[in-house]
């Protein structure tokens, strides 16, 4: 079951290069190489991009696809996923009526929808689903199974925001028979489709506990339903070897189509270099979100160019800095101080210098290839004197004696010292921040950096225990999805970290879901980026392409602005072939 949620991402893996970067004087060393993916011979062949054949016979059924993960998911529940990780490996194992593709665009999982009714006021649907799919446990999956799981997310003792969000325009939920099921929107909006391309799970499983633990989360027997899920989809959970890996092997009781490879192994590499090592040895055939150095340099060796080819896409992923705003410290609650933190940010100087003319800077939470952007945001370029006179402003002054920036509040003298906090598994966030430290230092403002294990990272975030932190954001399907991140009430049980209020944009954000018309409402989402924008909540980095690197065995890639993975059919439409049947 596709997911439409905005996704949580492993900071900068694809964003940013390691490399040397003194600068005598402050100016760049020299510039680093530029780099053309369209006129790279290893890039996207058309091995690599070739449909399935209809001859069912070319095609390996009985191979295993390799996949890497950067870090353990937190979950296999699929009320709780948020994060990449989460959501690769839960998607295979549960099944929904309903999906999008490569192009965003909403769909019925033909597969396993009998009929699906819109009521001419957009208000009621009424779904009916085949007959034939069930759990994994061998129960039929029913009409009450989609009552109960959309009655779950929307109780307040069940902590899953990435589903809430969309889930809560639907004021009514129940089953007409076993294979039917009625939905009420009372209001018509233009999200009314997605609302309903929520997660499904088994009720025989999850209402057994549900006296002693309401959360679906707490307690042995929950813990468990996350590590090993009864799920409905087209792969099953064999094993899940903690900071190792996990296996999924095809499930034949599946109803719909099943998808071509019979064993999935996803490898947990938090390395990059361990990992594209073990893809040349051909233990692994996909690497993906890889540095821009590795994918430029590091793939040209005959060792790689055995093992396989390179994938470049367009992806609708950004990096930022987010600035926690919530009142906890006494630096980013003041939009000039905010601004001031992008002023002293030298995006040209990573992005050029070192990221090999593969990244592009960042202008907020849309991509510049996405139908809401807003081409008329006017950057905040890299300008020390800049940032040091909004400091100035905003109260934050340079002591003469030692040049680091103090301000007197309460009776109290506080020093501009702060913590930026990013994955342990990032291979590129410390250099970013070593560039970033060092000009922040020449303004006087002291950055300290800790590094923490993935999931450990996003309880400190859902909890606001972090200053700033470094971190990226997938897209999710519609800009709707934003709202989880910008909301003023997102704050609590929802994923607005920095804690962000803007009754503007709570406006807009409203009004975004009820507009039809679709130049009213691409205008409104603009207007959103632009005010996001002036704020700076987040000081925008970059937006990052797929790179990746692919085992030559593996055809049937897609590209989309999620990358390779996280939409329908993904890697589930991926094969390989037979050996009789290679040239």
């Amino acid at each position: 079951m596709k997911r439409v949620a905005t996704i949580y991402i492993l900071l900068l893996g694809a964003l940013l290069a390691t490399g040397v970067y003194r600068r005598p004087g402050g100016e760049p060393a020299g510039e680093g190489p530029r780099y053309d993916p369209g006129s790279d011979p290893l890039v996207n062949p058309a091995s690599l991009l070739a449909a399935a054949p209809e001859e069912a016979g070319r095609i390996n059924t009985e191979d295993t696809l390799h996949l890497t993960l950067r870090a353990n998911p937190n979950t296999l529940n699929p009320l709780f996923v948020s994060s990449l990780y989460d959501f690769m490996v839960a998607d295979v194992l549960y099944a929904g009526p309903f999906t999008f593709g490569r192009d965003m665009q909403w769909r019925l999982n033909e597969e396993m929808v009998e009929s699906f009714e819109e009521s001419a006021d957009h208000t009621e649907f009424v779904l009916r689903l085949k007959p034939g799919f069930t759990w994994q446990d061998g129960e039929p999956l029913r009409a009450q199974d989609v009552v109960y799981s959309w009655e779950q997310i929307l109780d307040p003792e069940v902590p899953c925001p990435a589903q809430k969000l969309s889930t809560e325009p639907i004021k009514q939920c129940v089953a007409l028979d076993d294979l039917t099921v009625k939905y009420v929107q009372p209001t018509p909006l233009a999200t009314r489709r997605w609302n309903l391309l929520f997660p499904i799970i088994p009720r025989h499983i999850f209402e057994k506990d549900k006296a002693n633990n309401a959360d679906l989360v707490s307690g042995a027997y929950y813990n468990q339903q996350a590590r090993r899920p009864v799920g409905s989809g087209p792969y099953r959970l064999v094993e899940w070897i903690e900071n190792r890996q996990i296996t999924v092997e095809r499930w034949e009781g599946y109803a719909g189509k099943k998808p071509y490879f019979k064993t999935i192994i996803f490898r947990i590499i938090p390395d990059d270099n361990v990992a594209l090592l073990t893809f040349e040895k051909g233990l692994v055939d996909v690497v993906d979100q890889l540095t821009s150095q590795k994918f430029v340099l590091e793939t040209s060796s005959e060792t790689f160019r055995q093992a396989g080819c390179k994938g470049w896409g367009v992806e609708w992923t950004y990096s930022y800095i987010g600035w926690n705003m919530d009142g906890s410290n006494p630096f980013f609650g003041d939009r000039r101080v905010r601004r001031a933190m992008t002023a002293a940010f030298n995006q040209r100087f990573i992005l050029e210098k070192i990221s090999y003319n593969l990244a592009t800077p960042c202008r907020g939470i849309f991509h510049p290839d996405s139908w809401m952007y807003n081409p008329r945001v006017a950057p905040l370029e890299y300008d020390l004197g800049q940032a040091a006179a909004l400091l100035d402003e905003a109260g934050w002054r340079a002591d003469e004696r030692d040049g680091w920036r103090y301000k007197v509040s309460d009776g109290r003298k506080r020093a501009f010292e702060f913590t930026l906090l990013m994955a342990q598994e990032s291979p590129t966030a410390p250099q970013a921040a070593a560039i970033y430290q060092q000009d922040l230092r020449r303004i006087g403002v002291r950055m300290k950096t800790q590094a923490c294990e993935f999931s450990a990272l996003i309880e400190k975030l859902r909890n606001h225990e972090f200053q700033a932190e470094m971190g990226a954001w997938g897209t999710g399907t519609d800009p709707d999805t934003e709202w989880n991140l910008w909301r003023s009430d997102e704050y609590r049980g929802g994923r607005n970290y920095v804690g962000y209020s803007s009754a503007r944009v709570d406006e807009l954000l409203e009004l975004g879901r009820r507009e039809f018309d679709f130049e009213r409402r691409r205008a409104i989402y603009q207007e959103i980026q632009r005010l996001i924008y002036e704020d700076q909540p987040y000081t925008f980095l970059a937006n990052r392409p797929t790179l990746a690197a692919f085992n030559k065995r593996i055809h049937g890639v897609q590209f989309s602005p999620r990358g390779v993975f996280n939409f329908d059919p993904s890697f589930l439409g991926w094969w390989t072939a037979r050996a009789e049947a290679l040239p």
